[in-house]
């Protein structure tokens, strides 16, 4: 919980952004169809159920409530404003959310802390309580480069998914202007898909139920030993190719704390992987399944399949009645804004860079209690201990949200 002090600040800082900027926030199709929420910043309770007939209104709802976080429905409802169960579903969108904290990302270790909100002190994240006043602590969201990187390769995996095995070509991308990407669906086809159906995209998209038979691959490595194996190969379409290219990718450089995460299984990936470094020089030049042992064969391919499915949250792709980021909207977790991004802009997209729309030139002395290297707009900062500090806005913003920041202690400091 920030501050009163800080509260305050952040607040000042979203409503001249809005007051400058409400003209340029994503105005969705279809707007008098869709359920409009927002966080306001001084209680922790959504507002919902508006109905928002016009990108004016939706401009002055901005201007008028500066919300902490702002929301739109991926739904369509006959009675937007209506209670859940009067709304009147029409149809909806089909949205995904990858969010780098689901990720596993190795440098979490690094930059992962609790703070204390009442004696503002960091403590590990093993911790519960506060060494020092017993309180209860809360976690930091950071999200660094890496993390960012590893959710920009599952956004592009989801891409190949939807583009090319499922044939969708209306597809918006955006940041979510803190820890990952939402990617929604809006090909009329899928509009009015039940939950099922979204389930059955989902599973086909994280790889799930993917049988092995019918792959070409033994489901008991015990049986039929001297049957050869054919598996995939990288020419195939869909999940065969996929998995084919992707287990190339594992044999050539098998990696064991890799293969142990894919797999769940470090013993096994300990026993094979000198089997996987024998034959790497033959999977260099082919899909080279047949010189492993049927059992290693097994384990490289569920490997496979575990690497190349796309991370995505899928309760929000299976919800109907999912409320979604609103486009170029600030997210109150960082300052950053939910950018939507171009498919072809997607590659070169830097979060700190692109998505840091408060004003550079003004400058808010913090007291900062930790944060690591970070840079925003091609500056680097940090990293920073127990210090004053006078920053440029956005990062400024961004360390207060976090928690690692402050402006409640500069005179004690």
């Amino acid at each position: 919980m920030l501050t009163q002090a800080d509260q305050k600040l952040v607040e000042s800082v979203f409503k001249r952004y809005y007051l400058e900027k409400a003209s340029t926030v994503y105005v969705p199709d279809r707007i008098s169809e869709r359920e409009f929420g927002y966080f306001p910043f001084w209680d922790k309770t959504m507002i919902r159920h508006i109905y928002v007939d016009s990108p004016e209104k939706l401009r002055q709802l901005l201007v008028k409530n500066t919300p902490l976080h702002v929301y739109h429905s991926a739904a369509f409802y006959k009675y937007p404003s209506a209670p859940m169960e009067e709304k009147e579903w029409i149809g909806a969108e089909l949205a995904f959310d990858i969010d780098a904290d689901h990720l596993k990302t190795p440098c979490n270790r690094k930059h992962d802390v609790k703070v204390c909100p009442k004696c503002f002190s960091t403590h590990p994240t093993e911790f519960d309580k506060c060494s020092k006043c017993g309180s209860g602590l809360e976690e930091v969201e950071w999200v660094c480069e890496l993390c960012l990187e590893a959710a920009k390769e599952e956004t592009r995996k989801l891409l190949n998914f939807l583009e090319d095995d499922l044939g969708f070509s209306k597809i918006r991308i955006a940041f979510s202007g803190n820890r990952g990407y939402h990617i929604i669906v809006m090909d009329e086809q899928i509009l009015e898909l039940g939950q099922q159906e979204r389930k059955e995209i989902v599973d086909y998209i994280t790889g799930t139920g993917i049988s092995l038979r019918s792959l070409g691959f033994p489901e008991d490595s015990r049986k039929n030993r001297m049957i050869r194996v054919v598996g995939p190969d990288v020419s195939d379409p869909g999940w065969r190719g996929r998995i084919a290219r992707t287990a190339i990718q594992l044999a050539l450089k098998p990696d064991l704390d890799e293969l142990s995460e894919l797999s769940g299984e470090y013993t096994l990936a300990k026993k094979y992987i000198d089997v996987l470094k024998d034959s790497s020089e033959e999977w260099s030049e082919r899909c080279a399944w047949d010189v492993l042992p049927k059992s290693v064969v097994k384990f490289l391919a569920k490997a496979a399949i575990a690497y190349a499915s796309a991370r995505i949250d899928v309760v929000v792709t299976s919800d109907i009645h999912r409320l979604i980021r609103l486009g170029n909207t600030l997210n109150g977790k960082s300052g950053l804004l939910a950018k939507i991004i171009e498919n072809d802009e997607l590659e070169d997209f830097d979060p700190f860079y692109h998505a840091a729309a408060l004003h550079q030139d003004r400058r808010i002395e913090v007291y900062v209690l930790k944060a690591p290297k970070f840079k925003i707009h091609g500056e680097e900062y940090g990293p920073y201990e127990n210090v004053k500090v006078r920053l440029p806005l956005p990062a400024a913003t961004l360390l207060i949200t976090k928690k690692l920041a402050t402006v409640s202690r500069l005179a004690a400091n």
